[in-house]
């Protein structure tokens, strides 16, 4: 993170944010121990990405399976996720991992992740056929979500350790990915870090090429980039309901790793706008990568930390451990509830 964004983060933590009250429109059948939460995420919409668990987990029945109700506002980047969750708006909320360690180590906040839905970074960084190298970007307008965003922090991770400039584009915030990609192709920007998925619409225009690949980017960047996470006052309230949400995350995540088709049909029907043939292919690519175990492996997660720590941005923050920002505990009891995960994942436990 810049200084900017940081800067717009405390501000957040410190104002709070006028929500919206409109949540998600899943039914649940209510029964006499169904347990209730409420999820932040930092995307507007759902996109092709492992992440869409946390939305697809309630319209395909995990969540009510387990006993939980999870109520979901789709706000638009990591700030808005993180003011809501310290306003106590939210129980849960979709955030990065580095602004999780930054929030902690300078500002106390006591946040802990206690679940993923993703992993290895599967996304990619689209530019105008003109840019060759990333060295190219500076001065160049690139779309991200807002200051601060995942989408922002782990551009400026991946161009940093690529020998570009973190800081070298001229960053725009204009919102959610497809409207980012969308804004590439009619030649309103001049790059964007979009997910492979969301890219593929825009395949094959002319003048657009991919600066850096799916694979580049994740070689570049965290293993883990972001979890879901709660206030500790939560989590010790609220943990038996923390702790079903876990297992259907997990539950709905071996499903879909499992039966690929589920998830194609599911997003269809969430997103009209990708066509059946673009998400079969976004399928395959996230094939191994669903979080069947949680994606909260403590040596990966340490990883992360270490990698957060080398950005030269972190340089004045204070060194804590991994283990002060996560609770391990819960995918450890879904993987007693729920049983090994048989199959292969990058999600080794």
């Amino acid at each position: 993170m810049s200084i900017t964004i940081k800067r717009r983060t405390i501000l957040a933590l410190g104002l709070g944010l006028a929500l919206s009250p409109t949540i998600a429109a899943t039914a649940f059948a209510q029964t006499s121990d169904m347990l209730e939460l409420t999820l932040a995420t930092a995307d507007a919409n759902i996109n092709p990405t492992t992440d869409s668990v946390l939305r697809l987990a309630g319209t395909l029945g995990f969540y009510e399976k387990h006993g939980v109700k999870v109520n979901i506002i789709a706000l638009e980047g990591t700030p808005q996720a993180i003011a809501a969750l310290n306003s106590g708006a939210v129980d849960l909320a979709g955030i990065g991992i580095d602004t999780a360690i930054r929030l902690r180590a300078e500002n106390g906040l006591p946040i802990r992740g206690i679940v993923s839905g993703t992993m290895g970074a599967p996304y990619l960084i689209a530019v105008k056929s003109d840019i060759t190298r990333v060295e190219d970007l500076v001065g160049k307008s690139f779309a991200i979500a807002d200051n601060g965003s995942l989408d922002h922090s782990l551009t400026q991770l991946v161009l940093a350790s690529m020998g570009g400039s973190a800081d070298g584009p001229q960053y725009v915030a204009i919102g959610a990915p497809a409207a980012r990609v969308q804004a590439l192709a009619a030649g309103r920007v001049d790059a964007t870090t979009v997910s492979y998925g969301t890219f593929l619409p825009i395949a094959g225009t002319p003048g657009i090429d991919i600066l850096v690949s799916p694979e580049a980017f994740s070689e570049a960047s965290p293993g883990m980039s972001k979890f879901v996470a709660a206030l500790d006052s939560t989590i010790a309230d609220k943990h038996e309901a923390l702790q079903r949400f876990v297992d259907a995350l997990i539950d709905a995540s071996r499903s879909l790793e499992a039966d690929p088709a589920q998830w194609v049909a599911a997003m269809g029907v969430e997103r009209e706008d990708l066509s059946p043939a673009n998400l079969q292919l976004t399928a395959d690519f996230l094939a191994g990568r669903w979080c069947v175990n949680g994606c909260m492996n403590l040596d990966a997660l340490s990883r992360t930390a270490e990698f957060i720590y080398s950005n030269p941005d972190f340089a004045e923050v204070k060194p804590i451990s991994i283990e002060d920002v996560v609770a391990p505990d819960f995918t450890a009891n879904a993987m007693e509830n729920l049983g090994a995960f048989e199959g292969v994942t990058l999600d080794r436990r």
